[in-house]
């Protein structure tokens, strides 16, 4: 029986540059770093000779994104678009998405398209969304609900 999430996982190639994205232009925590060959990751991973480097980054709130750079096998390019199958985000809230979306433009972060905005059946704004990438391609979502 599942009992809570534990951490999202993205691929990246060189955990550095990704941890230093999540943790400058985000503000998110760095949690944690890892180095792991051997027996245990191999059978995990199902690679012969498997060798990652992670980190963990979070808010402080319990669940955590993982980060993994595989040194072996070494990792092949992104291809995934977001509507191709096997694809995934990760969302966050935020307080006010259109600073975010500005402050974040200007540190870096390609977004696909500014903010959209969503109406209630009585015109009331309800919500607002971008989709943006992270340097290796995985797709994030900000959303500022009302």
């Amino acid at each position: 029986m599942l009992k809570s999430f534990f951490h999202t996982g993205f691929v990246v190639k060189d955990i550095e540059v990704s941890i230093k994205f999540y943790a400058e232009v985000l503000g998110m925590r760095i949690a944690g770093r890892t180095e792991r060959e051997g027996e245990f990751v191999e059978q995990v991973l199902a690679f012969p000779g498997a060798h990652i480097k992670g980190g963990f980054v979070d808010m402080g709130k319990g669940h955590q994104l993982e980060l993994i750079q595989y040194l072996s096998p070494i990792s092949g390019e992104n291809h995934l678009h977001r509507n191709d199958l096997g694809a995934s985000h990760l969302a966050f809230f935020v307080d006010d998405l259109d600073k975010f979306f500005e402050d974040t433009s200007q540190k870096g972060i390609t977004y696909n398209n500014p903010p959209a905005s969503m109406f209630d059946d009585n015109g009331k704004l309800s919500r607002k969304a971008a989709y943006a990438q992270d340097p290796d391609g995985n797709w994030l979502e900000f959303v500022e609900v009302f």
